[in-house]
């Protein structure tokens, strides 16, 4: 009953015939058949036909989630068997074009130096591209500051914490008049230091002026308007964007002002062309989140995520270590 598993599986996760069909590379009527001998077996529909699009019967919820606990056991078991064999491992992580170019590649240095055999891939892209890559199992984690809650084999744990500031080009005659407030580039790189700290920015300064937005669809676009909200105005957006490092490129060109994570001067050369402010709002902070299938982890996996674990990507406002939950994680 289990040797169609990965046909009657497409099916489930399509919720077509047509559309497994296609993915699998097979005709229709040759999957059909193949899930009617499957249901002959065990002498009960797996799919209810009648629904659209079709769903599992009761019966087939448990087929499924049998037939899941078997592919769990043979990834684990590639994955273990791999290892005793000194064969190259791969792990494939997705995350925003940010942490793939700046973040991850000098955290995971330290990770191939401890494990030479496991190769790691990163993929750059969305919730919605990362939700479906993480279901068929084209990625084993996914970093990003959204939980992705849309589907209930997918878990997402805060992991880190990171500061959300505002980037304002340093030739903008507004920073004559909040100086108080305003951080320069090294400032804020040491604005955690005994005697560094400025009070926050009263964000209403900057109604007029123009605004650097990430596109609507992700946490960012929101967390901008509702800090804007908040403090009383809608902004003036003369530009939206699709990567924050674009925006803070921009900002330095001096074309606008952009709500941008406190850690991007970090990993790119001082510049003094652009200037920061703290934000007092409780959404200008926000968690990091690992988002992994509800699956048991094969002995690679479970490599880098107690890797991950033990070294903090991030530093929360206070300069030190986040301490999230390993919750909901099978560790």
């Amino acid at each position: 009953m289990l040797n169609y598993k990965e046909y009657i599986y497409a099916v489930y996760q399509e919720r077509s015939f047509s559309k497994a069909a296609q993915k699998l590379y097979v005709s229709q009527p040759w999957l059909s058949s193949v899930v009617k001998k499957v249901e002959q077996e065990i002498k009960t529909p797996i799919f209810d036909r009648s629904t659209t699009p079709i769903s599992l019967t009761p019966a087939g919820q448990y087929y499924i989630q049998q037939v899941e606990k078997v592919m769990n056991i043979e990834e684990d078991m590639r994955a273990h068997f791999a290892q005793l064999s000194s064969q190259e491992t791969k792990l494939h992580i997705g995350s925003s074009m940010f942490f793939c170019t700046y973040v991850l590649p000098q955290l995971f240095q330290e990770f191939r130096e401890e494990n030479p055999q496991i190769t790691l891939t990163l993929t750059e892209g969305g919730s919605e591209s990362m939700v479906e890559k993480l279901l068929s199992h084209k990625l084993d984690f996914f970093l990003e500051a959204e939980p992705l809650q849309t589907n209930d084999k997918i878990q997402s744990v805060a992991w880190c914490m990171e500061e959300i500031v505002l980037a304002v080009p340093a030739r903008f005659p507004i920073n004559k008049q909040l100086s108080q407030y305003c951080y320069s580039f090294d400032e804020l790189l040491k604005r955690n230091e005994p005697g560094r700290k400025k009070p926050a920015v009263p964000l209403a300064a900057f109604r007029d002026e123009p605004f650097l937005l990430l596109q609507a669809g992700n946490d960012s676009y929101e967390r901008s308007m509702q800090l804007c909200e908040h403090a009383g105005f809608t902004p003036n957006v003369s530009v939206f964007l699709t990567q924050m490092m674009t925006a803070f490129y921009l900002v330095s060109e001096g074309r606008g002002v952009s709500f941008l994570r406190s850690t991007i001067p970090e990993y790119v050369a001082p510049t003094e062309s652009v200037v920061f402010y703290q934000l007092d709002d409780p959404i200008a902070t926000r968690a990091i989140y690992l988002s992994s299938l509800k699956q048991h982890t094969n002995p690679v996996q479970q490599k880098l995520i107690d890797f991950m674990w033990n070294h903090s990507l991030l530093r929360t406002i206070h300069g030190t270590l986040g301490n999230p939950t390993r919750d909901g994680l099978e560790l």
